[in-house]
């Protein structure tokens, strides 16, 4: 396939695709050499071989002398053949006629051959005033067919043609010959193309640009998911590190104590309850692994039996009492009434436990709220804390993978991965999570589940 585009030097035009072909209508020498000129400079500059075919008003040498101008080493541009400029006898004529094919070929060979001396690509002008009547429908006939016989090679072609000798038919063969044409008005260049071929060109321009959007957002997303990959593994590697060094510096002292017959029956019942602690934290890491990858593959396993969500909440806060009263936190439960529906039981604790754990985390020493209501047929519960809140900024996110809002040196421990399982969790029984928070006046993550039955997935 070829590739990318290159600079027509001509503003008005801007960046081609290699195989063009497009055309110059001009009315004077000075309209050819303003075209031409940066035509074939910026041929040279992007590494292509320039084949430059002239007639009158613009014949070899005086060609020669405008590029000089432009360039002082056009000298050895020549010797080393990245530049020629021929008189059209030497090219068109010397096949003995305007003969298509052969005329193709020799563009064909020359682009290869500029490829096989490490040129780019072939860059081409051919001015056709030299044409006579009687030459005018064999040559449309070879232009129109160039544009085809251009498509897939890495050539660049632009033909220039006389006002002065078209009239309105020829002017009309040319340009439908052609990609588009390119004439003077008002001393600015400008296009000729079909009202089609404008609509197309628009529409390709707006969806290369909405491309390119998507790809610079698909950019920055998969960039943000490897940063977030780097702190996922940084911290699990951490957490996982934390109770297995615990556990094991707990079995070297039991084996060295036992070696030496020291230990007392209390002192390994001791030893014996921190390994055993960390044993459980070490499988609840992994608990929380093993739903990450579930929940990530869409099989998070439901289990659906008769519950009541306020018996729930009821024993969560119990088996949590420990952990408030680390932290200083204080509980209030409003769960009375019974609020029954069919869902996983182990699962409502997982989300219970999470946005608790969550509350401690992130509000240590403020207070608390639990309540588990009915509304609309759908059983609420809703977990307040009176904690620093959540930014503005924050909470869209707060529930994807591995986000903790703690800076690193800040860390609290955990995955980042609590809150992105509860969503998951909530999206299963086919219930909805919400959050209401500002900054300072704390946080509030209320759960609705429909008391309907939930199929085991």
């Amino acid at each position: 396939m070829v590739a990318a585009g290159v600079d027509s030097g001509i503003p008005a035009v801007g960046i081609l695709p290699w195989g063009s072909h497009f055309c110059q209508f001009y009315d004077s020498q000075r309209d050819l050499a303003d075209a031409l000129v940066p035509y074939f400079l910026a041929g040279i500059r992007g590494n292509a071989q320039c084949v430059w075919v002239t007639a009158d008003p613009l014949r070899a040498h005086q060609a020669r002398d405008l590029f000089r101008a432009a360039v002082p080493n056009i000298d050895a541009l020549e010797r080393s053949g990245q530049l020629e400029i021929i008189d059209y006898q030497d090219w068109y004529l010397k096949t003995g006629g305007l003969k298509t094919e052969t005329l193709h070929q020799m563009w064909i060979e020359r682009q290869a051959i500029a490829l096989q001396n490490g040129y780019s690509g072939l860059r081409a002008s051919g001015n056709t005033s030299f044409l006579e009547v009687c030459d005018w429908k064999s040559f449309a006939d070879y232009e129109a067919r160039l544009t085809g016989a251009f498509r897939g090679h890495r050539i660049v072609g632009l033909c220039a043609y006389s006002l002065g000798r078209c009239n309105s038919d020829s002017v009309i063969d040319v340009v439908r010959s052609h990609q588009f044409a390119l004439t003077r008005r008002a001393d600015q260049w400008e296009l000729i193309e079909s009202s089609s071929l404008k609509i197309a060109k628009e529409e390709l321009r707006q969806l290369n640009e909405e491309l390119e959007e998507r790809v610079r957002q698909r950019t920055a997303q998969l960039e943000e998911a490897l940063r977030m990959r780097e702190d996922f593994i940084s911290v699990a590697s951490h957490e996982l590190k934390t109770p297995l060094t615990s556990l094991q510096l707990y079995i070297e002292s039991l084996l060295r104590a036992g070696a030496k017959g020291t230990c007392s029956a209390g002192q390994l019942a001791e030893r014996l309850t921190k390994a055993k602690a960390e044993c459980g934290r070490l499988e609840k890491l992994v608990n929380y692994l093993l739903d990450f990858s579930r929940a990530l593959s869409g099989q998070l396993a439901l289990t659906p039996e008769e519950v009541d969500l306020s018996d729930v909440a009821r024993m969560t806060a119990e088996r949590f009492s420990e952990n408030l009263d680390k932290a200083g936190c204080k509980l209030s439960l409003r769960a009375d009434a019974p609020i029954t529906g069919r869902w996983d039981r182990l699962r409502v604790e997982q989300v219970l436990v999470n946005i608790l754990s969550n509350a401690i985390k992130y509000a240590p020493g403020a207070p608390i709220e639990v309540t588990v209501t009915e509304k609309d047929g759908h059983a609420v519960v809703s977990v307040r804390d009176h904690g620093p809140g959540i930014p503005p900024q924050d909470q869209g996110r707060i529930f994807d993978r591995f986000v903790q809002l703690s800076p690193p040196e800040h860390h609290r421990g955990g995955f980042g991965l609590g809150l992105w399982i509860v969503r998951k969790i909530v999206d299963a029984f086919r219930g909805s999570l919400d959050l209401e928070s500002e900054p300072g006046a704390g946080s509030t993550f209320r759960v609705t589940l429909p008391r309907v039955p939930v199929e085991s997935e």
